[in-house]
């Protein structure tokens, strides 16, 4: 998956789903409260896997452009 919009698709909608999850942490059950924990956690994992893979991307994609560009004005 070398799509770079795809990458911040994803990372934009699991931090909204962090931010929504995080709602549920102030819920009467303490049940319903553990697993908020776990689930914003999870999204805040997959937003930051997602958002450094979408730069790691970019940065690439930059330098092969870069570097053809350099090499063909030489």
């Amino acid at each position: 998956m070398k799509n770079i919009s795809t990458h911040v698709a994803i990372a934009v909608v699991s931090l909204v789903l962090v931010v929504a999850s995080a709602f549920l942490m102030t819920a009467a059950d303490w049940e319903i409260r553990v697993l908020a924990n776990y689930l914003t956690l999870g999204w805040a994992l997959v937003f930051t896997v997602s958002a450094t893979r979408a730069l790691l991307l970019e940065g690439r994609r930059e330098e092969k452009a870069t570097h053809k560009t350099a090499h063909a004005a030489a």
